[in-house]
């Protein structure tokens, strides 16, 4: 066997388990040791009241915003029960599908996701004209 490969699997081997619990544990222990470098001082006692709130509650599963139902959102109005009523008097009989059961494209959601895609593009522009700025003062310096 040759010297270089004898060597490289002689380096690959782990510490023996004692030596290797002994290195942690010194490292564990200078950690311990040293005196941390922010000390954080607890706030005087105030000489009013203390108040303290718990709130209780479930969680929910999904975002307020988000209707989940059986129901097709183009036979239930998207809309509150009284609003609904209201339109459906005022509106003429020829416009009232459009009016009360709007059917489209969500386009909130499509608004935000291009709204992210435009900070991003306008973040990484802002990022590169930074870095040709200090390329340039960089050169200019030398």
């Amino acid at each position: 066997m040759s010297p270089v490969v004898f060597l490289t699997l002689m380096l690959g081997q782990d510490l023996p388990a004692e030596a290797a619990d002994a290195a942690k544990m010194e490292r564990i222990s200078k950690a311990l040791a040293a005196t941390p470098t922010t000390v954080v001082a607890s706030p005087p006692p105030g000489d009013g009241p203390v108040f303290r709130v718990t709130i209780y509650g479930p969680k929910p599963d999904r975002p307020v915003w988000e209707v989940w139902s059986a129901v097709p959102s183009y036979i239930r109005p998207p809309m509150k029960l009284y609003a609904h009523e209201f339109l459906e008097r005022v509106t003429p009989e020829a416009f009232r599908a459009q009016t009360l059961y709007p059917i489209g494209v969500p386009v909130v959601p499509l608004a935000g996701l291009q709204g992210k895609q435009i900070r991003t593009g306008l973040r990484k522009a802002a990022e590169a004209r930074a870095r040709e700025e200090v390329q340039r003062a960089l050169e200019k310096s030398k």
